[in-house]
């Protein structure tokens, strides 16, 4: 009987101790699934921190091109103030109007919109300063796109021989009525034999800015009368010399010192350069022409483009 008792006492306290092996397990586990938890809960944070950042970048970038299409299209930009806690965007009453409401959110969040206000004040301020240096005053140069910007010449073919690497270009050294000639590269071997480019008299466009051509830089463009078969260079009138300056009645003012790529003057003004039914070279109908000597024209060329 006492052995059976001390048999039972050693399977209680047996029990009594898985019970405690048990419960320690039941926390372990607990433990560990807390753990999983949080890891799992701190990488989905880091993800949304980067998600978080990259889509900050990207709105900053889009509230930038937003503000340079503004200044573009002539909308005035405000400075917010720091203290201000909504901002709406200055558009005309028909455009429905964004606002933006700051929340009270953590102070990194807080740090970072002060931060895009100062960068847009920034941007703000340096687009009306840039925006009140390119206004045009009025009847200022900038105000008109019209073929009084170019400087068309009368010019002297002096000499022209072929590009040493290029079949199809001439090489001209052109009178302009300037202290030294200048280099001229011209497209025109198919088209005029290379003895009648010889001490020819041409019509130079002189304010394109210099470009190089297959290794020779190009000063100026001689102006011919062009279609898809033909090609001819345009002439002065009698008597007319290097150097003197191609009018067109009705178009006054000063020619640019060098016309800006960017702007496109040339081609916007192109287009509008024919010959008549007459082969007399005209800007939207009113002749080329040097005065007190006469108009410029084609050989033969009639109601063609010109460039």
């Amino acid at each position: 009987m006492a052995a059976n008792n001390a048999v039972l006492n050693r399977l209680e306290q047996k029990g009594a101790e898985a019970d405690q092996v048990i419960e320690y397990l039941k926390q372990q586990v607990a433990l560990l699934k807390e753990k999983a938890i949080l890891q799992a809960s701190l990488r989905e944070e880091k993800k949304l921190r980067v998600e978080n950042a990259k889509l900050k970048k990207e709105i900053e970038g889009l509230k930038q091109e937003l503000i340079q299409a503004e200044i573009r299209n002539g909308v005035k930009q405000v400075a917010v103030p720091s203290g201000t806690t909504v901002s709406t965007a200055s558009f005309s009453d028909d455009v429905p109007q964004h606002t933006t409401v700051a929340s009270s959110g953590s102070k990194d969040q807080v740090k970072g919109e002060d931060e895009d206000k100062k960068k847009k004040e920034k941007v703000e301020k340096k687009g009306e300063k840039k925006e009140k240096k390119q206004q045009p005053a009025a009847g200022s140069s900038d105000a008109r796109v019209d073929v009084s910007r170019l400087d068309l010449r009368v010019g002297c073919i002096i000499t022209a021989k072929k590009h040493p690497d290029a079949d199809s270009l001439y090489v001209e050294e052109v009178d302009v009525g300037e202290a030294s000639p200048r280099t001229v590269v011209s497209g025109l071997v198919k088209h005029v034999p290379l003895d009648q480019m010889q001490n020819r008299m041409a019509i130079l466009l002189c304010n394109l800015k210099p470009a190089k051509m297959r290794g020779v830089v190009s000063q100026a463009m001689v102006m011919c009368a062009s279609s898809p078969e033909k090609v001819e260079i345009l002439a002065p009138p009698p008597g007319a010399v290097p150097g003197d300056r191609i009018t067109f009645e009705g178009f006054p003012g000063d020619p640019e010192k060098e016309l800006n790529p960017k702007k496109k003057i040339w081609e916007q003004i192109q287009p509008d350069l024919h010959t008549n039914d007459q082969c007399v070279a005209t800007y939207k109908g009113v002749p080329f022409e040097v005065k007190g000597k006469g108009v410029c024209r084609a050989e033969t060329m009639a109601n063609s483009g010109i460039k």
